[in-house]
């Protein structure tokens, strides 16, 4: 631990009633470098050769294209990371995620980055600590191509 440097604080979620449908969450932009695939393989205990193993990608040719690719829980990752960025996974007022449900649309080159973005897309009235948003995020590559699509539930406070 880094005494001189502490972590930032959690994110604050938005309180329920300050949210509207249709509020945009700020965009993140991701790399899949080779190193990061690799970092998420250990990480997630999937060593699977199609995202680490250049040499067998280039021969297998999984998904038509001789390199490796990122792994799908990474693009899931991706997508929440819209909301957990904003307003963090558990936020200092306690808000929190719900859940996420994603949609894998196309590979993730090696290489490539990512640009994800969401909006509020609908709030869900429950009354007093059981109201949640539903954020819609989408995930493009540098060709624009959407590889990615997913609803997050998101717990806010009152």
């Amino acid at each position: 631990m880094n005494i001189s440097n502490p972590s930032p604080p959690h994110p604050v979620a938005p309180r329920f009633g300050e949210i509207e449908t249709g509020t945009e969450l700020p965009a993140i932009e991701l790399c899949y470098s080779q190193p990061v695939i690799d970092r998420y393989a250990l990480a997630s205990l999937d060593m699977n050769p199609v995202h680490t193993n250049e040499e067998w990608a280039a021969r297998a040719q999984v998904f038509g294209m001789p390199e490796t690719v990122g792994h799908g829980m990474m693009t899931m990752s991706s997508l929440a990371s819209v909301v957990s960025r904003a307003w963090g996974p558990v936020s200092a007022n306690g808000g929190s995620i719900r859940f996420v449900n994603a949609t894998f649309t196309k590979p993730v080159r090696v290489g490539e980055t990512v640009v994800a973005k969401g909006y509020v897309k609908k709030k869900h009235h429950h009354g007093e600590g059981r109201n949640w948003v539903e954020v819609k995020v989408e995930a493009r590559d540098t060709s624009g191509d959407v590889i990615g699509v997913a609803d997050v539930g998101y717990n806010l406070p009152d």
